[in-house]
């Protein structure tokens, strides 16, 4: 919309573009004389738009990674002059240095098809190739890795286990995620089977670097929470001091007031990252309990190894051509324990993680 070059054209663009500071100072200026358009154009304008600058950062510590957050922080710190640089370009770097770290994360925590999409992206390095990942790329990659998971399975599974992997590749991601969690046991129970040791240790270690990630999870957004929480007590304070002053001016009251409401609401959104902290520690504590229950499994499906392992050793005593039977089941025996041992690292790092959260 083009609008005529005069002074009340560039309040009414001002209200439109502006925050919710401005739009209540350009409200005000539009309603008065010439002489306080006039004012709000050399004296209001950069004032109240500092103000929405520095409500606008606030309000982004709810939602920044680490390095966004740092440099927000200390922009907030340093001034209007840095808080308007750091809107303009200066969020730049710290967004893409936040983008390459949580893509790192997903990286380490993913199967083959995740690291290898995101290896691409960190590769790339652009802020496009990062967020594209870690908004789409991320999880079609992950299916992929799922579908995969599944169809191993289906080789040497029985009637039951095939007929379960098969329904699940057949559906929705849900429904694969659905049978990797939940279905595979249900129906190895109907097939009278037991998962291999090699299959446990698997899930023990799948499951350590979900407790991991959710963990890092929770504690990136209690870190969230903290920052956006001592920035809204500062404003709180400012904006309380502020009315104070203000007690006989109606405009500066209003401001203040305003100030007020939005140190509110930062508070509300540190309370509600503080929330989400909370989630994410329940659910790295769940994936430790999976990580545990399989390797208290592999452990025990080792116990029967060797079992079998000293049956056959005994009866090889009695019995000479039983030796080679002996031999081999000393071997199965001996690389269970191995497995077993491995998948009760794997439980122990999961257990660890969550205790961080």
């Amino acid at each position: 919309m083009t609008m005529p070059d005069t002074d009340r054209a560039k309040v009414v663009k001002a209200f439109m573009t502006g925050g919710q500071a401005t739009k209540a100072a350009a409200a005000y200026a539009l309603y008065g004389t010439d002489a306080e358009v006039q004012t709000f154009l050399t004296e209001t304008l950069s004032r109240v738009t500092a103000e929405d600058n520095r409500v606008a950062i606030a309000r982004s510590l709810v939602r920044a990674g680490k390095g966004t957050r740092r440099e927000a922080v200390a922009a907030l710190d340093d001034g209007d002059d840095a808080i308007a640089e750091f809107l303009a370009q200066g969020y730049r770097p710290a967004l893409l240095e936040d983008l390459s770290v949580a893509t790192a994360i997903v990286s380490s925590t993913g199967g083959k098809g995740v690291r290898r999409e995101a290896s691409a992206a960190l590769d790339a390095g652009t802020r496009q190739a990062l967020e594209t990942f870690l908004t789409d790329g991320q999880y079609d990659a992950a299916l992929e890795d799922a579908r995969v998971q599944v169809s191993a399975m289906m080789i040497s599974a029985g009637p039951e286990v095939r007929k379960y992997a098969d329904r699940a590749l057949s559906g929705t991601a849900a429904d694969i995620q659905w049978f990797l969690d939940t279905g595979q046991h249900i129906a190895r129970a109907r097939d009278q089977e037991s998962a291999t040791i090699a299959e446990l240790v698997a899930v023990v270690e799948r499951e350590g670097k979900r407790a991991q990630a959710e963990t890092d999870l929770a504690t990136e957004a209690s870190a969230r929470a903290q920052a956006a929480a001592q920035k809204a007590k500062e404003a709180a304070e400012k904006a309380a001091a502020e009315a104070a002053a203000a007690q006989q001016d109606v405009q500066k009251s209003a401001a203040a007031a305003r100030k007020a409401a939005n140190a509110a609401a930062g508070a509300a959104n540190a309370a509600r990252d503080a929330i989400s902290a909370s989630n994410a520690a329940v659910n790295a504590s769940r994936r430790a309990s999976y990580a545990a229950t399989a390797a208290s499994h592999a452990a025990a499906t080792a116990g029967n190894a060797a079992a079998r392992a000293y049956n056959a050793a005994i009866a090889a005593s009695k019995d000479a051509s039983k030796t080679a039977a002996a031999k081999n089941a000393a071997v199965v025996a001996r690389d269970a324990a191995a497995k077993a041992q491995s998948a009760a690292k794997a439980a122990d790092y999961a257990a660890a993680a969550t205790a961080q959260s």
